[in-house]
């Protein structure tokens, strides 16, 4: 678990929303997105390994993040994260 870093998140609503975080070399998208159909959030998060993101690029909005994903990795439960998880502020963004 020690060697990931939480470089930012967003949308917080009981749990953060999208996560991009770092292990070693590699950066990771964890996205729970709001369902239309269910009219809430999706009980999971999706994890998308994405290519070396500069801190420009997570400026403004993060719609769409996932379309810069390298691979699709499997599903983890929203309490499942492999890395702790530590809440600064509101944790709300502008994305």
């Amino acid at each position: 678990m020690s060697d990931w870093s939480t470089i930012a998140y967003r949308d917080f609503w009981d749990v953060p929303r999208m996560i991009v975080a770092r292990r070693g070399e590699e950066t990771f998208l964890f996205y729970s997105r709001f369902d239309e159909e269910l009219d809430d959030f999706i009980s999971y998060y999706e994890v998308w390994r994405m290519p070396w993101l500069e801190e420009g690029d997570l400026r403004g909005s993060w719609e769409g993040l996932e379309l810069w994903a390298l691979e699709r990795m499997p599903d983890i439960g929203l309490r499942e994260l492999p890395f702790p998880f530590v809440q600064r502020g509101s944790g709300r963004g502008d994305g």
